[in-house]
């Protein structure tokens, strides 16, 4: 998820023949691109939504899930750029065919139906032609979809709108409210939100892990103790962006984060911490989730077991697919 995350739903078929065979060429560029719906809770709308980019490109959906207490789908294509760029119009046409975000709560941040569209360097490209990338697909949804865009990370126009955070502040509602006046103008598109799609966000950025801890607890103050803890630098967690929130479906407390800086904070050491602290209010940790795809490295030798990762898979290796 992109700050926040979301919890698991199980992948329906996939292949995971390597996208370098897939595409047929050890020399063609790999991106992923990792788009964010505000869609959870529907699953005829997820599934629309995921078979749209399967149908538009050659770029392949090798990951989704979603949850409804975030109520919020995350994708995740491999591709070429212009693959990746059809699999983005396609999924964020359909999104916006069937998102009301007039009628959307749930606990993540979001401005828009097709709240983020993430770009990251994989193989064969640079940053900056994913960040030339970026604005093409921001093109697409502005002009074409009729969608205001911000862009974020290394595709930023503006210093302030570096930190997703930052151009999400408020919400959809501020923004719909308030107009895209002054410094909430957007980079492109009209300069009010869509009445029913809001705003979308597009950039590209360095790798970035979600991974959300559960507490075997309803005890709400503790995950925001723990929250409180990793923000204020206490925890020494460098690059760990954090909030805390109430599963419903689960009837538990999560602590939820965005791991930016993925070399400098490991999943283990993050788990550690949350079940230590956890711990001294004689609070267990029920399990871990790790959001989509991550390279092997950053599992740091950690096995799924030894983080209590619920629902795990392979082919949420990177390597899985190189």
């Amino acid at each position: 998820m992109e700050y926040w995350s979301i919890g698991f739903a199980p992948l329906l078929q996939y292949s995971t023949t390597p996208i370098l065979q897939y595409f047929g060429d050890m020399m063609n560029p790999i991106i992923q691109c990792v788009p964010n719906f505000s869609e959870g809770r529907d699953p005829f709308a997820v599934e629309s939504i995921v078979d749209a980019a399967r149908q538009a490109s050659a770029a392949r959906v090798i990951d989704y899930s979603f949850d409804p207490d975030h109520n919020r789908l995350v994708v995740t294509f491999l591709g070429g750029p212009e693959e990746i760029r059809h699999a983005v119009f396609a999924s964020a046409a359909k999104a916006i065919e069937l998102i009301d975000m007039r009628r959307h709560t749930g606990a993540h941040p979001r401005i828009g139906a097709v709240d983020v569209v993430p770009l990251v360097p994989i193989h064969g490209i640079t940053m900056q032609e994913c960040v030339d990338l970026s604005y093409e697909i921001g093109r697409d949804i502005a002009e074409k979809l009729g969608v205001p865009v911000y862009f974020y990370e290394c595709s930023a126009t503006l210093s302030h709108r570096t930190n997703l955070a930052d151009i999400r502040r408020g919400g959809y509602e501020y923004l719909s409210a308030n107009g895209l006046q002054g410094d909430r103008a957007p980079d492109l598109g009209p300069c009010r939100a869509h009445p029913t799609a809001g705003a979308t966000v597009v950039g590209a950025r360095s790798p970035l892990i979600a991974y959300n801890v559960n507490l075997d607890s309803r005890d709400m103050e503790v995950a925001r103790a723990i929250v409180r803890k990793i923000r204020s630098g206490e925890a020494g967690l460098e690059g760990v962006k954090s909030m805390s929130v109430w599963l419903a479906a689960k009837s538990k407390a999560q602590v939820s984060m965005n791991i930016t800086k993925p070399d400098a904070a490991s999943m283990r050491d993050i788990y550690r911490f949350v079940e230590g602290e956890a711990r001294k209010y004689n609070i267990a940790v029920a399990e871990s989730e790790i959001i989509g795809v991550v390279p092997r490295k950053y599992l740091d030798g950690a096995s799924p077991q030894e983080l209590r990762a619920i629902q795990f898979k392979d082919s949420q290796i990177l390597e899985t697919w190189l």
